[in-house]
């Protein structure tokens, strides 16, 4: 996998929920973000390689959580930085990723507007 062009924000995002996935490739495409989907270890694979500005991080999977997964990416010296935003559709979880070391949080469903905020705000890119 290649990097982003310098310039391009990209936005890695784990989930394994197909619609999820589609949601969230379409609409930061079209806000002009290099998006890239992958699940359990290959996403820390891709979160090492591609290095992207920001990973959104669904909570609640088979393979590895993403409690599990976040821990993985803190370990890594390459990805340790890379802001971390965790989501999920359960309160309890959000509750536990308010102790993990995630660096914001989206509850699903979410608004698209909250989506493009929270991602510009952790990518350097709020207008």
């Amino acid at each position: 996998m290649t990097p982003p062009p310098a310039g391009l924000k990209s936005i890695l995002v784990v989930d394994d929920d197909p619609d999820i996935v589609d949601l969230l490739t379409d609409a930061l495409s079209s806000e002009g973000y290099d998006v890239v989907s992958a699940v359990g270890g290959q996403a820390l694979a891709v979160a090492h390689e591609w290095q992207p500005s920001v990973i959104l991080l669904d909570l609640m999977m088979p393979e590895m959580d993403g409690i599990e997964m976040s821990k993985h990416l803190r370990a890594d010296p390459v990805t340790a930085g890379i802001p971390i935003i965790a989501m999920s559709a359960q309160e309890k979880l959000m509750e536990i990723a308010q102790e993990m070391q995630v660096n914001d949080q989206l509850a699903k469903p979410f608004h698209l507007r909250t989506l493009y905020s929270t991602v510009a705000e952790w990518c350097g890119t709020a207008r």
